[in-house]
């Protein structure tokens, strides 16, 4: 679940005029791999061969780390997406008419959703034609359905939010420039206390719904984290604290299943505090305490993190075809542990290759078209 540098805004960029951060390069990388890795153990393997005892135990401590991928690209997004402007350049307070917006969007959609359109709507046609043997009026039905109403069984559900995200971005934007540090920082206290109140009430058998009513209730804490943290980030002594507690919250989170019968391990769509803790640690160590100095390097990351969401996009249909018939059946945890591996390693290539031709080929051509269409710079249109 990664975004093209267009996406977030250039991510990885610190801006005009400013060097690039390949430290964000580096968290969408680290966030691909991460997803590969939840797809593999979570989806692909468990087919193959159910854990018991202390190799489930591994695994769901394993899960829940990868599980990590899903906050450290919204925050990314968050980061970039959030720094919009209606009135940048226009040397007013406010927007000169609609232009900018429609500006934002469209590039937006060239970024986000062209790629989801060919990607994940091409290989689910071919699916349903190749594999599921359906005409082709019912292939394209199938397809559309996918493509814009799959949300739960769909491994783009990712997509469905972001682009929801992406819609309310420009007001959201204006928003965090207003309330400034000190509002930011209440904003995800207040996030973080209905969080724990939900999950502690959860636990105890008494939900209160009321509180699903609370607008800034689920992942869109992390897309604004992800500003917050830039913007107004913690000392080093808080960073340090973060990083002392996660082990603890990772713990908690994977304990709470055995602990209280009936409940799920909270590492998905519902934010509960110790996950986020996780979280946290993890995008403010690749942040601001991996320091890249080697040029080759830096390079190599920056174009990785250049594919990461096209190999988002088709890892899953291709591991499902091409690599999970063909990979043995494990006989016991080594195996299993080996073969996983295995299966991460096959599934990163395939996807990055596929990646490599298809951007090439076909994306940025498309992609190159659509920039050319000419847009409103200013005026209420």
């Amino acid at each position: 679940m990664t975004m093209p540098d267009s996406v977030s805004g250039a991510a990885g960029a610190g801006g005009a005029g400013k060097p690039r951060d390949v430290n964000y390069d580096l968290l969408r990388v680290v966030a691909m791999c991460l997803v590969i890795g939840v797809h593999v153990i979570n989806n692909y393997m468990p087919v193959k061969m159910t854990l018991t005892g202390s190799a489930e135990v591994t695994r769901s401590v394993l899960f829940a780390l990868f599980m990590v991928c899903n906050p450290l690209f919204i925050m990314v997004s968050g980061r970039f997406n959030l720094t919009f402007d209606a009135a940048q350049g226009a040397g007013r307070p406010r927007p000169n008419g609609l232009a900018p917006y429609v500006r934002y969007y469209y590039k937006r959609f060239i970024s986000l959703i062209v790629p989801y359109l060919l990607y994940a709507g091409g290989m689910g046609f071919v699916a349903y034609l190749v594999i599921d043997h359906r005409s082709v009026g019912g292939a394209v039905s199938g397809t559309l359905f996918d493509l814009f109403s799959g949300y739960d069984d769909s491994v783009y559900w990712f997509v469905f939010m972001l682009a929801g995200f992406v819609l309310a971005t420009p007001f959201l934007a204006a928003m965090m420039r207003t309330i400034g540090r000190s509002g930011a920082w209440l904003l995800v206290g207040l996030a973080a206390a209905v969080a724990a109140a939900e999950h502690i009430c959860d636990l105890a058998g008494y939900p209160l719904t009321f509180l699903q009513s609370f607008p800034w209730r689920g992942l869109l804490i992390y897309y604004l984290l992800g500003f917050v943290l830039e913007y107004y980030p913690p000392s080093a002594r808080i960073r340090h604290g973060v990083y002392a507690l996660a082990p603890f919250a990772l713990a908690w989170t994977v304990a709470t299943p055995y602990l209280f019968a009936g409940q799920q391990m909270q590492v998905g769509r519902t934010v509960t505090v110790a996950f986020a803790m996780v979280v946290m640690a993890t995008f403010l160590f690749f942040r601001y305490d991996v320091h890249i100095t080697s040029a080759r390097v830096r390079k190599a990351i920056i174009w990785l993190a250049g594919y990461s969401y096209t190999i988002y996009l088709v890892h899953s249909p291709l591991s499902k075809v091409l690599i999970g018939p063909r990979i043995p059946v494990p006989t016991d945890g080594w195996s299993y542990a080996g073969i996983s591996v295995l299966m991460f390693g096959a599934t990163l290539l395939a996807a990055l290759l596929f990646a490599v031709i298809a951007d090439t080929v076909v994306l940025k051509p498309v992609q190159r078209l659509l920039r050319n269409v000419a847009l409103p710079r200013k005026g209420r249109l």
